[in-house]
């Protein structure tokens, strides 16, 4: 059993923002609000468009589904290099740029001032200045962020610090605010992960490294094993929301 769970870790890798893997073995709870159809509801009336930390641009193209962008320019980030190429393959071909930009580590976004009507960004840090600087008036920003205290069972069991714990919807709100944004919309939510033994546990912790960072199965070997017995494994998960517009 250790050696399949080395296995597991080792072998597990993400490959733009793909978690299929996992298939039949995680079941997660969503929140109550629907922020994917948030988006598309957004995007018909944009006709200038940022999706911030793009991964694969799996989900971008959902959203741009089969009806194109005919009237639109849509923009893509990503600040992940080893994503930058798959997301470039995945969007080209639909006519929407992927440009690198990570708001942690880049001073300013390769945008001009108020040239966007709308940013979206999912699950990725933003830098509220920039965000305020390339929005036009009457532009919007559609948010959805992982809680800074997401998955507190994890740090638990492995003795992992929070690598984020200033980001709650509080923190974003006040940043927002201080940038100009008028905030219309803020919520927070928490549910539950559930694994279906610890091999599926290891597998996503391998997928997410930024959970555990230090995180490794000979070291918490008896950890593990105590988890495995006492399926399903449960994690809970923390979201928040928050939209806003420049005036």
């Amino acid at each position: 059993m250790i050696d399949e769970w080395r296995r597991a870790y080792e072998e597990s890798t993400m490959v733009g923002w793909d978690f299929s893997t996992l298939d039949g073995q995680l079941i997660a709870d969503e929140p109550w609000w629907d922020f994917e159809r948030d988006c598309r509801s957004a995007m018909v009336r944009a006709r200038q468009i940022v999706d911030l930390g793009t991964g694969g641009g799996e989900r971008l193209l959902d959203l741009v589904g089969t009806d194109g962008i005919a009237g639109k320019s849509i923009i893509a980030t990503e600040g992940w290099e080893s994503n930058v190429a798959v997301a470039q393959q995945a969007l080209a071909p639909r006519g929407i740029t992927v440009v690198r930009y990570d708001s942690e580590h880049d001073a300013r976004m390769p945008l001009a001032d108020s040239s966007l009507d709308l940013v979206m960004s999912r699950h990725e840090s933003i830098d509220p200045q920039e965000i305020s600087r390339v929005l036009a008036p009457g532009g919007r920003l559609l948010t959805q962020q992982v809680d800074g205290r997401d998955a507190e069972e994890i740090h638990e069991w492995f003795d992992e610090p929070f690598e984020y714990p200033h980001v709650t919807s509080r923190r974003f709100v006040n940043d927002i605010e201080a940038a100009g944004l008028r905030v219309d919309v803020v919520d927070d939510w928490h549910g539950t992960m559930e694994f279906e033994n610890v091999t599926a546990l290891i597998t996503y912790l391998a997928l997410t490294p930024w959970d555990a960072p230090n995180f490794s199965v000979s070291d918490h070997e008896a950890k593990l094993v105590a988890l495995d017995e006492d399926r399903p494994i449960k994690v809970t998960q923390r979201r928040f929301r928050v939209y806003a517009t420049k005036a």
